[in-house]
């Protein structure tokens, strides 16, 4: 059998419960693992003893013996990220404001994967409250990419995509405002989903003003672990008592609308657009139809309706700044989002929902013309691990510190289910992905024509 850290969730699943691998030994290898590799990569945060880990995969094992399973993620470990609240663990925030305020309770989606089985050991490393792409906190400081150490995870799943490309968790949960699972999925050749707004259920504070710009997902190496995740995860009873392992699609007569660069509005490093085209291409063999496809709409109205949304809902943090105890705690760019937001009145926040409005009946109408809208997954390659990210691309100058990650926009805006998919690569410095994108609530005809088209892209 493959090294167990080797295996996917779904080949670990099927082991533990034929009693071809014990929880315990699973728990022993994955442990080893981390104690191994995470000293340098620094994807986990607040892990759990050893000890206390042992104990419960002795206890699923237990259970087992005595014919109960919990579900398909029965003694699995996995760690949540820490932007989530999971009983008994620190929830941080990445932030030494929040270091030593353990949770009293599983936020929602959390209560599902530990209801089905999984055993959470640890965080999963996240910037200071999930802002910007590369995964770098004052209190627990950097997290490197799992491929090449030398270059960043991305972010703000960056902990969680560490973790999985470096097999010390087979799979992880995630959250994605503004490519935060995207980005880190492309930068590690890994899967990540960002699931249709609303899919998957959030705590009740985490969104105050309603303005849905953030969805929870999954992130693993292959599609069908993300596929049973997502159905473990979504707010649909009746799909999570079928099996979690989605049907595979069929790519044969599929319309995709390629977006490229946006005409040139979203700045691309040397490279990049080429590489997702070649393996785009490839997806034309089975028989999908790929058009150019430009966009109907004022990427700069884009821009604006996103910074003013971001911003606004930034004000939930409002007090945490008005403290000049905790503001001189708070990163740079958590405060200058909320510093933004102060600025923005009623009125601003009104056009921006216009925008949004019509940016949601352009899409409806994409959609009418196309099955799939595809993207790059990011504008640039990985980058350098210490130096940062880019504050220009190929000589043009970034407006914010996040600019870099404007092509996720036209999902996150609009709450459509996205997924990034890695494509061939060279080398880690070249590492990148496709995004594709289907109309809100078709999150199943996205993983199934995903899990048709992973390995093609690869090729």
């Amino acid at each position: 059998m493959t090294e167990i850290t080797g295996l996917t969730a779904a080949e670990l699943s099927e082991a533990i419960h034929n009693r071809s691998v014990s929880c315990v030994e699973v728990m022993d290898a994955f442990l080893g693992r981390i104690n191994t590799l995470n000293p340098d990569l620094n994807a986990l945060v607040n892990l759990m003893s050893p000890e206390d880990c042992l104990a419960m995969a002795l206890e699923s094992d237990q259970q087992l013996s005595s014919g109960n399973s919990a579900g398909w993620l029965h003694g699995i470990p996995i760690a949540i990220k820490d932007l989530f609240n999971a009983k008994g663990l620190a929830t941080t925030l990445g932030s030494p404001l929040f270091q030593e305020i353990g949770a009293q309770q599983d936020d929602p989606h959390v209560a599902r994967i530990r209801a089905a089985g999984a055993l959470i050991i640890a965080k999963t490393n996240v910037p200071e409250a999930g802002l910007g792409g590369h995964t770098r906190n004052a209190l627990f400081g950097l997290t490197r990419n799992g491929v090449d150490r030398s270059l960043s995870a991305g972010g703000s799943s960056g902990g969680a995509a560490t973790a999985v490309s470096s097999h010390m968790l087979p799979l992880a949960d995630g959250s994605d405002m503004m490519g935060s699972l995207r980005t880190p999925a492309a930068f590690q050749g890994i899967v990540g989903f960002r699931a249709s707004a609303g899919a998957i259920p959030a705590a009740t504070d985490a969104d105050p003003q309603g303005l849905g710009l953030t969805s929870i997902g999954a992130m693993a190496r292959n599609v069908s672990d993300v596929s049973a995740l997502f159905t473990t995860l979504r707010d649909d009873p009746a799909a999570r008592r079928q099996s979690p392992h989605g049907p595979s699609g069929d790519l044969k007569e599929l319309r995709i609308g390629w977006l490229g660069d946006a005409d040139g509005h979203w700045p691309m490093a040397k490279g990049v657009l080429a590489q997702c085209q070649r393996a785009l291409e490839n997806l034309q063999g089975p028989g999908a139809q790929i058009d150019l496809c430009s966009l109907p709409f004022s990427m700069a109205d884009l821009w604006l309706c996103w910074l003013t949304l971001r911003q606004r809902a930034m004000l939930a943090d409002r007090a945490l700044y008005e403290d000049p105890r905790s503001r001189a705690r708070m990163s740079d760019n958590w405060r200058w989002e909320i510093e933004q937001g102060m600025q923005r009145g009623e009125s601003d926040l009104l056009m921006a929902k216009t925008l949004r409005r019509d940016w949601l009946a352009t899409i409806e109408r994409l959609f009418t013309q196309y099955d799939v809208l595809a993207a790059p997954a990011a504008q640039v390659f990985p980058f350098d691990a210490e130096a940062g990210p880019p504050t220009a691309i190929e000589g043009v100058s970034l407006e914010t510190y996040h600019q870099w990650l404007a092509i996720s926009l036209p999902a996150s805006l609009a709450g459509l289910p996205v997924i990034s998919l890695p494509v061939a690569a060279g080398s880690a410095t070249n590492m990148t992905g496709i995004q594709l994108m289907m109309p809100r609530g078709r999150d199943d005809h996205l993983l199934a024509m995903a899990t048709a088209a992973e390995q093609a892209l690869l090729t």
